[in-house]
């Protein structure tokens, strides 16, 4: 198993960190470890297991689970996972080995950087279409506003009312076309960083 790569083997053996009475039943603790070290788990998780079984007097063999466990972590705590974990949003728990984990820890920040940033980009990019489709929407109503005003102060208030809806729109989509500049550039530079040393 050692020889594939993580995220197929979390997928194979699947599963959350809350057990269903079945599961508790079924359960092979050995891989129910596997998964947890594959999936970075902190030793709490043992904790939740012991309390989710207890409830259906299923014992777990906490031996075979912290072996289990051990085994996954080895392929979860490569170096070279890091990043991978950190691009994809996931939590790193401090589970592996204090030899390593201030560099693990260092090579992950890298990768979550990016994931943020990257998200950042994509909800500014959001708001920045609706804020553009709530201008052009605002056209439409203008005028339809307009045809249906009886008097001069009401198509003069009308103006007014939408003259300054707009600027408050175009107003901020200046100001998140400066903070998408600046978040472009920020993950530009993060994304570089991810190559270097």
């Amino acid at each position: 198993m050692r020889i594939l790569p993580l995220t197929v083997l979390v997928a194979i053996l699947g599963g959350c960190a809350t057990m269903t009475p079945e599961q508790c039943q079924q359960a092979r603790w050995m891989d129910v470890g596997l998964r947890d070290g594959l999936d970075g788990q902190p030793m709490s998780t043992l904790d939740e297991r012991i309390s989710d079984c207890k409830k259906v007097g299923v014992v777990v063999d906490t031996g075979r689970y912290v072996t289990g466990r051990e085994q996954g972590l080895q392929t979860y705590c490569r170096l070279d996972n890091a990043i991978s974990i950190g691009l994809s949003g996931g939590t790193y728990s401090g589970v592996c080995p204090p030899v390593i984990d201030a560099e693990f820890r260092r090579l992950y920040g890298k990768g979550f950087a990016v994931y943020e940033l990257r998200n950042e980009v994509i909800n500014l990019d959001a708001r920045s279409t609706t804020l553009q489709r709530q201008l052009r929407d605002m056209e439409r109503d203008e005028d339809k506003q307009l045809r249906d005003a009886e008097k001069d102060e009401d198509r003069q208030r009308i103006r007014k009312d939408f003259d300054q809806r707009r600027y408050r729109l175009r107003n901020e989509l200046t100001e998140l076309d400066h903070r998408l500049r600046r978040t472009r550039d920020a993950l530009r530079l993060a994304e570089m960083a991810l190559r270097g040393p």
